[in-house]
């Protein structure tokens, strides 16, 4: 029984020290206040987004009906090959075989490239767009004593009142309402 008595003073010391050591830490941090913010709602919502989009659309139309041409002209150039297939001299024939080949593998390749161009071209107006959110996130924030600023998708739960996303999609439509989306 007396060592049950030690190590409960013993435990008791320790849980002392421990509150002094981090008790003191504790109240060194500043009090915290938590916004919420949704960003997909408003790099969807966002009118410098809706924008964007309607551009990349367009530029993604352009590249579709490229493809498209493209394709059915590499389409008859194939037809026309098999088709000289009868008449040309067999080393002839495989050394345009081979010539054609070439030339759509470089197709595949310059095609892949237009395709991701479009994704590049996506990203790249996401990140304008949060560019020109993040002061005007800093300045609510500094206006309402926000510490931490969290995104809804990762909050289960919250206070209506904690939501900035409406002041600050109002505020980012005022100062990027567009910009231009280029492919070069």
């Amino acid at each position: 029984m007396n060592s049950f008595y030690k190590i409960l003073k013993y435990s008791f010391y320790q849980f002392l020290l421990m509150l002094l050591f981090f008790g003191h830490g504790i109240a060194d941090f500043p009090a915290t206040s938590v916004g919420v913010i949704n960003l997909n709602y408003i790099l969807s919502e966002s009118d410098a987004a809706k924008d964007a989009a309607k551009q990349i659309e367009e530029i993604a139309k352009k590249i579709e009906q490229e493809v498209i041409t493209d394709d059915q002209n590499l389409l008859d150039e194939q037809n026309k090959l098999v088709e000289s297939q009868a008449i040309m001299a067999p080393n002839a024939f495989e050394e345009k075989r081979k010539e054609y080949e070439k030339k759509v593998q470089n197709y595949n390749i310059q095609r892949q490239e237009k395709l991701l161009s479009i994704d590049q071209l996506v990203a790249e107006s996401r990140n304008t767009v949060l560019d020109a959110l993040k002061p005007i996130l800093e300045e609510i924030s500094n206006e309402n004593g926000i510490t931490v600023l969290l995104e809804k998708n990762s909050v289960l739960l919250n206070a209506e009142n904690m939501d900035i996303t409406e002041e600050a999609l109002k505020r980012l439509n005022k100062k990027l309402s567009n910009f231009e989306v280029d492919i070069n």
